[in-house]
C-alpha cells in the first residue's frame, strides 16, 4: 500500500503520507508535480514513480500475476508499451493507477473492478484522498483514458463477469478461495477475528497454510462459545476499542462522504460515523506496533454473496439470486464501495496495507459461475460448505462482525 498526488500548481500530502511512511519521493515532469508515499512490503525498496523515457507510473496496491526483479509495480510501464492503455486488464491484485504518457499526451487512470484502493481525479491531477486535490471518486472497474487538457478520450471496463449459472459443486470456489489467500499472505500479518463467517474462513486457510499470522479478538457482540473455540486454535490477542483515537482520526483521515440504500432511502453517512472504523483502526495501531504491515480483511462478502440479505432494506436481492443473474448495486458500488473506504482509511492511517481475499476476480467469478440453486441453497453456502469441511467452528446462518457503537 502506498499512497500519492499528482498536482500542477498545489496539493496536500499531509493525510496521504501517512499511506506510505518509509519515503516520500517527489518528481517533475511536463508541468506536473508526482509525490508517492511509499510502504514497502513487496520486493526491494524502490520509490516511486517509475519513470521510463516519456511514461511516468504511479501505483498503489499490489500486484500478484507477473514475476518482478526488484518490485512488483515495475511490470506496469512495460505492459503499457505492449498493450496499450488497456493494460490494467492483464493484472491480477489490488490496485489504484495514474500513468501519464507525455509523447502521446495522455492520462490514464486505472481501478481494480471494485476499487479496493482510492482514487481521486480533478482533470488531470489525481490523488488517493480526496483532501489531495479536491478531486471526485474515480469510478470502480475502469480504464479511464484522458488527454492532457483534461478532456476525455475513452472509458473501458478492467473486468467483464460471466454471469452464466453453471456449477452445482462449491469445489472450484473453495480451491480459488484458498488461493486468493496465500497470494494474500505473509508470514506475520494480521487480522480481526469475530465469531462470524467471514473472519472465521481466513481464519482457516491461514492455520491451512501454515501461515505466522495473529488474530485481534473484540468480544462485544459475539457469540462466546464460537469466539472461545476459534480462539483455542487461532494465535490471538483480545482487544477493546480505543475511542481515544476517534479525536486523532478526525484530524488524519479524510472524513469521506458515502452513500447506501436503507429501506428505499438514500442515506447519507461518512468514514467516521461507522463504529467498524474504529475497530479497523485500533487493530491497525496494535498491529503496527508489532511491527506488522499486512492486514487481511474480510470485506466482500456480505456484498458478493448475500447482498446483506440481514438487512433488507439495503438489499436487492433480499439474498435470493434469481435464474437470470445481473449485477446488483452493492456488487461493486453502494456498500461495497463505501465500506472499503473504511478499511483503507482507518488502516492508511497507520500505514497498514489491506488486502481483500474475497474481492480476488478468481474467487468472485467461481461464486458467480455457481448455480442460482447452489448459492441460494444456505446463507454463504460457499463458506458454509468451506467452514464444514474444515472442521472450524461457525454459528449457523448469522451474521457477526465487528459491532461499535460510537457515542
Amino acid at each position: 500500500m502506498c499512497g500519492f498526488l499528482v498536482y500542477t500548481k498545489a496539493g496536500d500530502n499531509s493525510r496521504i503520507r501517512l499511506r506510505g511512511p518509509d519515503c516520500t519521493n517527489v518528481f517533475k515532469a511536463g508541468g506536473l508535480t508526482f509525490v508517492h508515499n511509499l510502504l514497502n512490503v513487496t520486493g526491494a525498496f524502490t520509490p516511486q514513480p517509475f519513470v521510463e523515457d516519456d511514461v511516468v507510473c504511479l501505483f498503489n496496491g499490489e500486484i500478484y500475476n507477473h514475476p518482478f526483479t526488484h518490485t512488483d509495480g515495475e511490470v506496469l510501464i512495460p505492459l503499457y508499451r505492449q498493450h496499450g492503455v488497456n493494460f490494467a486488464r492483464y493484472l491480477d491484485g489490488e490496485f489504484a493507477i495514474a500513468l501519464y504518457d507525455f509523447r502521446k499526451s495522455i492520462a490514464v487512470f486505472a481501478t481494480d473492478p471494485f476499487k479496493t484502493k482510492p482514487l481521486f481525479i480533478n482533470g488531470i491531477e489525481c490523488s488517493s484522498y480526496r483532501s489531495g486535490v479536491d478531486g471526485t471518486p474515480a469510478a470502480p472497474n475502469e480504464i479511464l483514458v484522458k488527454n492532457l487538457s483534461g478532456r476525455v478520450l475513452e472509458r473501458a471496463a478492467v473486468r467483464a463477469w460471466d454471469l452464466t449459472q453453471w456449477n452445482s459443486s462449491y469445489d472450484d470456489w473453495i480451491t480459488a478461495f484458498e488461493a486468493a489467500v496465500k497470494k494474500r499472505a505473509r508470514d506475520h500479518c494480521f487480522m480481526g477475528l469475530s465469531s462470524g463467517y467471514d473472519s472465521g474462513a481466513i481464519a482457516c486457510a491461514l492455520l491451512h497454510l501454515g501461515i505466522d499470522f495473529k488474530a485481534y479478538v473484540y468480544e462485544g457482540h459475539e457469540d462466546g462459545a464460537i469466539l472461545d473455540a476459534r480462539k483455542r486454535l487461532v494465535p490471538h490477542e483480545v482487544f477493546a476499542p480505543d475511542f481515544s483515537l476517534m479525536e486523532w482520526l478526525r484530524a488524519n483521515i479524510d472524513n469521506e462522504p458515502y452513500t447506501i440504500i436503507s429501506d428505499g432511502q438514500r442515506l447519507q453517512m461518512s468514514v467516521l460515523d461507522d463504529g467498524a472504523t474504529l475497530g479497523v483502526a485500533t487493530i491497525a495501531k496494535l498491529g503496527t506496533a508489532e511491527g506488522r504491515r499486512v492486514l487481511l480483511s474480510g470485506q466482500g462478502v456480505d456484498e458478493i454473496m448475500t447482498d446483506y440479505s440481514p438487512y433488507p432494506g439495503c438489499s436487492e436481492l433480499k439474498g435470493t439470486f434469481p435464474a437470470d443473474l445481473r449485477l446488483w448495486t452493492n456488487f461493486n458500488y453502494g456498500c461495497q464501495e463505501s465500506y472499503l473506504m473504511k478499511e483503507e482509511y482507518a488502516g492508511g492511517a497507520f500505514g497498514v496495507e489491506s488486502r481483500y481475499p474475497y474481492l480476488d476476480t478468481s474467487v468472485v467469478q467461481e461464486f458467480l459461475w455457481l448455480s442460482a440453486e447452489a448459492k441460494n441453497r444456505h446463507y454463504k453456502a460457499p463458506l458454509r460448505e468451506y467452514l464444514l469441511r474444515s472442521g472450524f467452528p461457525f454459528e449457523e446462518g448469522v451474521k457477526r462482525g465487528f459491532t461499535i457503537k460510537l457515542g
